[in-house]
């Protein structure tokens, strides 16, 4: 018996060690990063609505967000160092495909959301990360325990490069450029996935988003400036992201957003 406990083991280690030393050969796609102070702020306003500064830092300094010995000890690291060190083309690849220079895949990052960033978009995120000064901080740490090396290897837990290819396999079920549910849809895919999945359906204790359609216009926009729901509620997760992140949404982009909620849950 202990030496099938040992063998088993020894199994979950090397499995996941290889799906987190795994080189990726996919190659990024380099944008045109502005420097005019407007797209710097809509730069700013975009890494809010995303969640950069959720998990990076008001100042981008990086922190540790998960420190627990069984699962894992995880930092989203110091992103002032990591816009010194890293090309234009290299912070696109790790963001929008979640693959390091050195081709590894990063760990807990929601890629798979980011890689829906256009190039305009995408280019501003950049350009904001780079007009931050440099402050000390965090540096990436990634070191899975017992019950994330388990989680690994048995697919619960995947690497971001994992993710983005299921999001980019979703993406034709999402308005094609040129519908007129297209921005919102972009909006969704910029900003829910994360918690919501790739199919905005939904899952580990997240609604399906069809339940947009239960507000009207007037309550979705309390909902996304305040964190307020329906029937005046604290939501456990939603009412605070709302007021950290999706509160920087424009009026016209909730109105957009809701549109194509609304759209969705009728089909």
């Amino acid at each position: 018996m202990l030496g099938l406990v040992v063998l088993l083991v020894a199994g979950i280690y090397v499995v996941s060690e290889l799906k987190i030393r795994e080189a990726h050969a996919t190659p990024g796609n380099p944008v045109a990063v502005p420097s005019d102070p407007i797209s710097i702020a809509e730069g700013e306003r975009l890494a809010r609505i995303t969640g950069c500064l959720g998990c990076h830092g008001g100042n981008l300094e990086g922190k540790m967000f998960i420190d627990d010995p069984m699962l894992a000890r995880i930092a989203a690291p110091n992103l002032t160092a990591a816009a010194g060190a890293y090309s234009d083309a290299e912070l696109e690849r790790i963001i929008r495909h979640g693959i390091r220079p050195d081709n590894r895949s990063v760990i807990a990052m929601p890629s798979d959301m980011l890689n829906a960033l256009d190039d305009a978009d995408m280019g501003r995120i950049i350009a904001y990360l780079r007009s931050v000064p440099p402050v000390a901080g965090q540096e990436r740490v990634m070191k899975a325990g017992p019950l994330g090396r388990a989680g690994i290897a048995l697919g619960q837990y995947n690497p971001a490069v994992v993710e983005v290819r299921k999001a980019a396999a979703a993406a034709s079920e999402f308005p094609s450029a040129g519908d007129s549910s297209f921005r919102g849809s972009y909006l969704a895919r910029i900003a829910c996935t994360e918690c919501h999945g790739v199919d905005l359906k939904g899952g580990q204790g997240t609604p399906d988003l069809a339940i947009a359609a239960a507000y009207s216009h007037e309550q979705f926009v309390t909902l996304m400036k305040t964190g307020v729901a329906l029937g005046d509620r604290e939501l456990e997760l939603m009412s605070s992201v709302a007021r950290s992140r999706f509160s920087n949404f424009s009026d016209d982009e909730i109105a957009e957003l809701h549109e194509f909620l609304v759209a969705r849950a009728k089909n």
